[in-house]
């Protein structure tokens, strides 16, 4: 693992698009409380991780989105994002580089297929768990 700046990332956004990576951010909130504790904590620390799909264009004010990705739909090839405002973010950690994570997802998929040939070869029924 390996921590780098919004602002590397940002600037050589190429270098990690793939990658899986850790953002530690500031969100907002919602909160019953009194004036006094929002006053003394008012931050929200958020982590959030997913594959770094880059940065939006920037808005009018200059502000630009890191776009993190969460899931995707094959058939449609649709993603489901986390979009966090650069400004808010206090941290980047890339968990795994891009070319390991294509490795990963390899190795997972080809496991994958060897375990549903050995069910469908042995002709062994589905196990149904449930949990009281």
């Amino acid at each position: 693992m390996r921590e780098v700046s919004r602002e590397e990332i940002e600037l050589d956004e190429q270098a990690y698009k793939g990658s899986l990576i850790m953002v530690r951010w500031l969100d907002s909130s919602d909160r019953r409380a009194p004036l006094t504790d929002h006053v003394a904590s008012p931050d929200v620390v958020c982590k959030d991780w997913g594959i770094y799909l880059g940065c939006s264009a920037p808005d009018a004010q200059g502000r630009k989105l890191l776009i993190l990705g969460k899931d995707v739909v094959e058939v449609h090839n649709e993603w489901g994002a986390t979009r966090i405002p650069l400004y808010l973010i206090d941290e980047v950690v890339v968990i795994l580089p891009r070319e390991e994570v294509v490795k990963a997802v390899r190795e997972v998929q080809v496991l994958g297929r060897r375990v549903n040939l050995r069910r469908y070869e042995r002709k062994e029924e589905r196990v149904r768990v449930v949990l009281v």
